[in-house]
């Protein structure tokens, strides 16, 4: 009941904030997630998942798969043109989820000159986020960046939103951080890549960054731990338990030309029992 009540009373200015950000104009996406800290799980036993704030980075994960399945959001299975309306979907599972609460969220305007490098876009986003794994995120936010794709695609998919989910455990605590970060920024394409003058002539990349105003939008979380223990039951009712590995490979587009996703997942080689879908 806590939990149905919960859900209904809950405000939906977060809802509305996550499907403001949507980008209409956006044709395709590409889609990371990370992990950081600790994951200190201890049980498969679902209940035990969701009573005991220890194996709390599992609950959170669980709940980000059990997400992307209700919206449809799985960037492991799905092409990236099919994802732009599934995760405004997942965005707004994720953000009204009672069991986690939003501590703070940003939107701040990119602007980006013509032939930013990946170089400079990935700085720019470090520069943004400051504190901790600044570095490494935005490292995957510019992995995430189409810069291989061939004059068909490019042509075809222009307008691209660079999707991050990042769980977070800090090693020594019980809690637990989830943050949703993306940019929604369009690409252009050279069929004759220009030489530039200077003492060392260079050909620009066929796929490039065009001058634009793009938006980066970072939302930070935390898990709710009483709400998690008192609705326990309530949780296993409603959801499978997907530990960490696996929920960040459902949420990582696969390489371009590269391993399906059971190959991405023996490389883990997890030992914990996984519930699939």
């Amino acid at each position: 009941m806590l939990l149905t009540k919960s859900v209904l009373v809950l405000c939906s200015a977060v809802a509305v904030l996550a499907q403001r950000h949507a980008y209409s104009g956006a044709n395709a996406v590409a889609s990371a997630a990370l992990f950081f800290g600790e994951d200190t799980t201890e049980s498969i036993d679902p209940l035990e998942i969701f009573e005991n704030p220890i194996n709390h980075a599992t609950a959170a994960s669980s709940v980000l798969a059990h997400s992307s399945k209700r919206s449809g959001f799985k960037p492991s299975e799905k092409s990236a043109e099919s994802l732009v309306e599934a995760l405004d979907d997942f965005v707004v599972q994720v953000s009204t989820f009672p069991g986690f609460y939003l501590k703070d969220s940003s939107e701040t305007t990119l602007k980006l000159k013509n032939h930013t490098s990946v170089e400079e876009f990935e700085n720019t986003i470090e520069d943004l986020i400051g504190g901790d794994h600044s570095g490494k995120i935005a490292f995957k936010l510019a992995e995430l960046l189409p810069m291989d794709l061939e004059y068909e695609e490019a042509t075809r998919l222009k307008n691209w939103i660079l999707n991050l989910v990042v769980l977070d455990k800090p090693k020594g605590s019980d809690i637990v951080k989830i943050q949703l970060a993306r940019v929604p920024l369009s690409i252009a394409f050279d069929k004759e890549p220009k030489t530039y003058s200077g003492s060392t002539p260079t050909l620009t990349p066929k796929v490039y960054i065009p001058e634009q105003r793009a938006s980066f939008v970072f939302a930070n979380f935390e898990i709710n731990t009483q709400f998690l223990i008192m609705n326990a039951k309530q949780m296993v009712n409603i959801m499978e338990i997907v530990d960490v590995e696996r929920t960040i490979a459902l949420l990582t587009s696969p390489p371009r030309n590269g391993p399906e996703l059971e190959d991405l997942l023996s490389l883990w080689g997890s030992q914990q029992k996984v519930f699939s879908f």
